[in-house]
């Protein structure tokens, strides 16, 4: 039995009859599905419940958890994880006591597409050499500022798409730069008689300059431009593996499945071993909890994950001064580059 959760406070809930109506649309090859909606107790998470109702294949039974959420004013901070941690964990638990077989996970602002389900399942029948299934999570790529999917390490979830030395460096934050690394290397090889105060002296040293690297590197980024596009940047310094989709698998797209170190549950299908392991236990809000599942749940437990670009959704994204953004992905028709990954922003027309 396929199970199908989302997770949305009344906030969220902009986009619903148009995430329903893909829902149904993409599952519609299935005649017995269980849709689990994780919510608040507001009118407006009712009214989204009886909608679902009337609009999802018949047959399909629908639940609604519905926790006693108090939503603040800011997203992306370490109370909205927690919240949207708890929403998920609710959802992935109840998944879990009926038994499902296979959970679909779809984020109340991700639209997949037609096809998007089926994909899914398909990757996670795709066979190893002993006939067991290859990847235990299958995710459709969205655009999040740019396409999910990637590589990364458990120190690092999603790698740096362009080290400094990639980049066109100003010579002042260069020589910055250079002399804050000088301090961090000769701090990691301190050597002293006294062990003791020299590991304090060199964990203080550490912390500091740690600090100050973090700060100097994030105006890299946003000051500092690569060095050339990603062609000339992999031709220039070396082909390495880059954080996100745009850079780790540049001109990919259409016909496309490829492995990933992490992936967002937006449009995600966990077999029933990735289900079982879904729980946000330890999780602090610091970092996304889709990120906490893929490197404190999954990793360690030897599961793979497929990033799908075949099958890109829509993100209807709403922004801090309250518009809301559709990115509308899609593939290029034309020229060189058809079947490649594209996104178009506008406005959001609800229809």
């Amino acid at each position: 039995m396929i199970s199908i959760v989302t997770a949305a406070t009344k906030s969220y809930l902009y986009c619903w009859p148009q995430l329903i109506r893909a829902i149904a649309t993409a599952g519609s090859h299935h005649n017995d599905c269980h849709f689990i909606f994780a919510t608040d107790k507001s009118e407006e998470s009712k009214e989204a419940e009886n909608f679902a109702k009337g609009h999802l294949p018949e047959g399909w039974k629908v639940t609604a958890i519905r926790l006693p959420i108090t939503e603040d004013a800011k997203d992306y901070k370490e109370s909205a994880q927690i919240r949207i941690a708890q929403l998920q964990g609710a959802a992935f638990e109840f998944a879990r006591r009926i038994k499902s077989d296979l959970c679909w996970s779809v984020e109340s602002d991700t639209i997949p597409t037609a096809n998007s389900l089926r994909v899914l399942e398909w990757t996670l029948q795709m066979p190893d050499a002993d006939g067991q299934s290859y990847y235990d999570i299958a995710a459709a790529t969205y655009q999040n500022g740019l396409f999910l999917g990637g590589f990364g390490t458990p120190q690092n979830a999603i790698a740096e798409d362009f080290l400094p030395h990639e980049r066109k460096l100003k010579p002042r934050i260069k020589l910055v730069h250079d002399k804050c690394k000088e301090r961090i290397d000769a701090a990691s090889h301190m050597i002293h008689k006294d062990f003791t105060h020299d590991q304090e002296k060199r964990k203080a040293i550490l912390d500091k300059e740690g600090n100050r690297m973090a700060r100097i590197r994030e105006r890299i980024k946003k000051s500092c431009p690569p060095d050339g596009n990603i062609w000339e940047v992999n031709a220039k310094h070396g082909w390495r593996r880059r954080g996100w989709m745009d850079f780790a698998y540049p001109g990919i797209g259409e016909g496309a499945i490829v492995p990933s170190d992490w992936c967002g549950l937006g449009c995600t299908l966990l077999s029933k071993k990735a289900l079982q392991l879904a729980d946000f236990n330890g999780y602090e809000g610091k970092g996304t909890q889709d990120l906490f599942l893929c490197w404190h749940r999954w990793h360690p437990a030897g599961l793979k994950i497929a990033c799908i670009p075949h099958c890109p959704c829509d993100h209807i994204k709403k922004q801090s001064d309250g518009k809301i953004v559709h990115y509308r992905s899609f593939h290029e028709q034309v020229g060189e580059c058809k079947g490649h990954l594209r996104v178009k922003a506008q406005p959001f027309i609800s229809l």
